[in-house]
């Protein structure tokens, strides 16, 4: 019994965690190793930068910006700006090997 709750107990947390991840993150997540550039592309949009690696390998960056609010009212306009840079790797064949996420207040 007891291993059955730390089992749901630990899905449900892992579950929950997931509620708090952009969707870019949770897009490419599941895209690793298995998605094309025009997959991605029909998911995440146009890239900011397109460039490509000394290894001939597409390195494609997106950078977005998001207005997260603080303050526990609709009337509290405070917050932050957010900026997320997504870089993303892409092997000669044109799948998704590689990507990264960095988040930081913009300034």
């Amino acid at each position: 019994m007891k291993v059955l709750i730390l089992v749901v107990s630990m899905t449900l947390t892992g579950s929950g965690c997931v509620l708090f991840l952009p969707k870019e993150t949770v897009y490419l997540l599941s895209a690793k190793d298995r998605a094309t550039q025009r997959e991605v592309r029909q998911h995440l949009g146009q890239p900011s930068i397109v460039t490509s690696t000394k290894a001939g390998e597409a390195l494609w960056t997106y950078h977005i910006e998001e207005f997260v609010q603080g303050g526990n009212s609709v009337w509290d306009m405070t917050g932050d700006w957010w900026c997320d840079d997504y870089t993303l790797i892409f092997n000669t064949q044109g799948i998704l090997r590689h990507w990264t996420h960095t988040s930081q207040k913009c300034g």
